[in-house]
Formats: structure tokens, C-alpha cells, sequence
């Protein structure tokens, strides 16, 4: 059973690396792998893990009712075997596809339900992740002085722990509320400095909504060459790794910018 439970998480680490890659296809095919090792030697917590990332490829591919079924599946889970850092992570993914299909308010119930968990465990990497997610909520409902408050809460935590993936994750958000305030300058300021530690990470598809952010400010300042070759890079990682989401915000810029350039036949096209 030792070997087996190994060989399940080593599959699992590589699914991991393949969908921080982007490879979602081989990243489904490790985990799976790794789900069907960890039910047949009955290891819960490894079946809660492996039901959790798959849930993610279905989150990123914004296939949301697979996503939502393979979460929920991971929760019972994890409340069955009292996992409270498992719980608290099962609670905030739900969160999450409930922030993306507008449900805001399903999303702050599931996000405060986690943060109270983490902060009973206190799990930092954790605590910075929710209050990330519910600044946001805040931020979609353009209440952008409690969004900020929260992304720098979160930013705090995440620079004292040294997650690098967050810190790029963090100041991203800071730069979008920037923007939607007009504030290009600051806004840029901040993309760019996302976009530095995720090319140092390797974080493709952070790169690619990084790239397409900094395309969006040089769109709004009209300098649409600047912003065409931005989200032209951008729309080529994210149509490389198959991340629906960037691939639609890259390709409606450049829908934008070609429409301002005179380009009809190739605004239509895209």
C-alpha cells in the first residue's frame, strides 16, 4: 500500500505541473490515474485531492457543472474525514464558480465559510487566497476602495510567505482596479510587475492575462500598435494551452483594436 500511495501522488504532482503548464489533456489523464489508485487502496484524502484537481481543469476550461460536481464530491470527502485545510479548500473552490457565474452572493457565503476555517488552522497561504476572492466579489460590484483593502490584505500575507505565484496574482488585481478607475499610469505599473515574476515562474496562463491586461491600457491610451502586439502574444499562449477565458478577452481586444484601426475584414474575422 506504501508504494501505491506514493506512485498515486507522484502521478498527482505530475498532473499538477502539466496543468500549471497549461496541458490540461495530460493533466486530466495524470490525476485520473491517480484518483483510480488512491479509491483502490482507499485512501480518502488522496481521492479528495485527486476529485479537487480535476475539478480545477474544469473550473479553467469553464466547464462550471463538472467543476461544481467534482468540488462538492471533494468536500463530502474532506467533512466525512474532518480535513479542515481540505474543507476550507473544497468551500473556497465552490466560492469560486459561484464568483464566476455571478452569484455573488452564494460566492461570499462559501468564501467566509472557508476563511473562518483557515484562520482556525492558520493556514496563511490559505487565508491570503480567500481574502483575494472576496476582494474580487467587491470588485465586481465596482466597491473598489473594500476591493483594494482585501487584495493588499492578501498581498501582505502572500509577500510574508513568499508565494510568488500569489504576490503576480495580487498585484495583478491591484492593476485592474486601477484601470477601472482611470488610473493608467498605476495600472500598468502593477501588469507589469505581475507579468515580471510570472515569466520568472514560467505561470503561462498568468502571463497571457498579464500580456492582454497591458494590451487593454495601451488600447485605452490609443497606442494601438503597442496594444495589437500585446494581445496578439497573449491570444497565441492562451490559444497554445487551450485557456478559454483568455483566449475570449484577448480575441474581443483585438476585435477592439483592429475595429479602431480600420481593419474591418479582420475585426470580423476575429
Amino acid at each position: 500500500i506504501g508504494d501505491k500511495k506514493g506512485i498515486a501522488a507522484s502521478l498527482n504532482n505530475i498532473g499538477l505541473i502539466y496543468w500549471r503548464q497549461g496541458d490540461y489533456a495530460k493533466a486530466i489523464d495524470y490525476y485520473t490515474q491517480s484518483l483510480k489508485i488512491n479509491e483502490e487502496i482507499g485512501d480518502k484524502t488522496g481521492i479528495a485531492k485527486s476529485l479537487s484537481n480535476i475539478g480545477n481543469i474544469y473550473s479553467d476550461q469553464g466547464d462550471y457543472a463538472k467543476a461544481i460536481d467534482y468540488y462538492s464530491r471533494s468536500l463530502k470527502i474532506n467533512e466525512e474525514i474532518g480535513d479542515k485545510r481540505g474543507i476550507a479548500a473544497s468551500l473556497n473552490n465552490i466560492g469560486g464558480i459561484y464568483y464566476s457565474q455571478g452569484d455573488y452572493v452564494k460566492a461570499i457565503d462559501y468564501y467566509s465559510r472557508s476563511l473562518k476555517i483557515k484562520e482556525e488552522i492558520g493556514d496563511k497561504y490559505g487565508i491570503a487566497l480567500v481574502l483575494n476572492n472576496i476582494g474580487l466579489i467587491y470588485a465586481a460590484q465596482d466597491d473598489y476602495a473594500k476591493a483594494i483593502d482585501y487584495y493588499t490584505k492578501s498581498l501582505k500575507i502572500k509577500q510574508e510567505i513568499e508565494d510568488k505565484e500569489g504576490i503576480a496574482m495580487s498585484l495583478n488585481n491591484i492593476g485592474i482596479i486601477y484601470s477601472d478607475q482611470g488610473d493608467l499610469a498605476k495600472a500598468i505599473d502593477y501588469f507589469t510587475k505581475s507579468l515580471k515574476i510570472r515569466m520568472e515562474i514560467g505561470d503561462k496562463s498568468g502571463i497571457a492575462l498579464s500580456l492582454n491586461n497591458i494590451g487593454n491600457i495601451y488600447k485605452e491610451q490609443g497606442d494601438l500598435a503597442k496594444a495589437y502586439k500585446k494581445c496578439k502574444e497573449s491570444l497565441s499562449i492562451a490559444q497554445e494551452i487551450g485557456n478559454v477565458l483568455n483566449i475570449k478577452n484577448a480575441s474581443r481586444n483585438l476585435w477592439e483594436i483592429n475595429k479602431k484601426l480600420g481593419k474591418h475584414s479582420q475585426a470580423l474575422e476575429m
